[in-house]
């Protein structure tokens, strides 16, 4: 987990020249550990082109389109926080910390936390795409 994107362009750069049957790969960034590849017919992962770094196994299946077209759309990234919400931060030197929404910045597209298991009230500046969704304020 955490390679996603990493395996996913290896992936594609390893079977462009070849003949594996692979048409596309797509790594949503919300769904940690996983990485669709669409290909024409099964695949063998003894195939040289599929031996990349940090891909672990192959689990097979159809995927109905419909299912996949809100990763090849998502929506903002900044449109489900608001002020009072409870985040985590997935990068920095906070990364894995729990922190709850005190302003946000849609312009820059940053957001102000406060991290809730520190001692003191310090308020970190990140942007938007450093944090995770846990829970929503009620309005």
């Amino acid at each position: 987990m955490g390679q996603e994107q990493n395996v996913a362009a290896l992936l594609a750069q390893s079977v462009k020249h070849e003949d594996v049957g692979v048409s596309a790969v797509l790594s949503p960034d919300s769904m940690q550990g996983y990485i669709f590849v669409e290909a024409d017919r099964s695949l063998d992962m003894r195939h040289p082109a599929l031996k990349v770094p940090n891909l672990r196994s192959l689990v097979e299946g159809d995927v109905d389109f419909d299912e996949l077209k809100s990763f090849l759309n998502p929506e903002p990234v900044m449109s489900n926080i608001i002020k009072g919400s409870v985040v985590e931060l997935t990068s920095g030197p906070f990364k894995g910390e729990k922190a709850k929404v005190v302003r946000i910045d849609e312009a820059k597209e940053d957001v102000v936390l406060e991290l809730i298991e520190a001692a003191v009230p310090i308020p970190v500046t990140v942007k938007g795409d450093q944090i995770r969704l846990i829970q929503k304020e009620a309005e």
